[in-house]
Parts: C-alpha cells; structure tokens; sequence
C-alpha cells in the first residue's frame, strides 16, 4: 500500500470515529467469529452499530432473523437477547456501543 492510500484509509478511520464519538458510541472494536460460530448475548442497556468487513453474519431475535454480507451495516437496540451467527467463512466486523438514554 503507498503512502497517499494510506493517509486516505487512516483519514477514512479517524472521519469514522469521530462520527460515532459525536453519537456517544465507545470507539469501534473489532471482532472475528470462525466458521459457523454462534455468539448468544442477553438483552442489556446498550444499543450496538456493526459494519461487517469479511465474511457473513446472521442476527437472530427470538422474532426476526436478518443476514449481513460484507459491507453491510447492522444496529442492535439491546431490547432483548440475541444472537449473531457466523457464516460458512466466518466473519470479521468492527462494533461499538452506547448506553441507552
């Protein structure tokens, strides 16, 4: 990578984070599930925004179910449990959270 794309995707990060610090969310993390792993989370007082950068995943409430592909953005309101599901590559995505109001 050269210099000038870098200093683009460095740009990119910190334009991303200070975006979610304006909306109160913790700094993105990143996570990775391996090939048809399953995350269980109870419901909780924290609301979750996901952006999927490899792979797919599968949020799953006790109603809905929902399938994310790589590039796709996902909010978790943390109203109730959930799961999140891997897909047959696994999956590799950023996360933040905030307290609900």
């Amino acid at each position: 990578m050269n210099e000038i794309q870098m200093e683009k995707n460095t740009h990119s990060l910190e334009t991303f984070k200070a975006s979610l610090d304006k909306q109160g969310y913790v700094s993105p993390m990143l996570s990775t599930l391996t090939p048809r792993e399953k995350l269980r989370r109870s419901a909780s007082q924290k609301e979750i925004f996901g952006y999927v950068l490899e792979g797919e995943l599968e949020l799953v409430t006790q109603e809905q179910h929902f399938a994310y592909a790589k590039h796709e953005i996902f909010f978790i309101d943390g109203s109730e449990n959930f799961e999140i599901h891997s897909g047959d590559q696994g999956v590799e995505y950023l996360f933040a959270f905030k307290n609900k109001s």
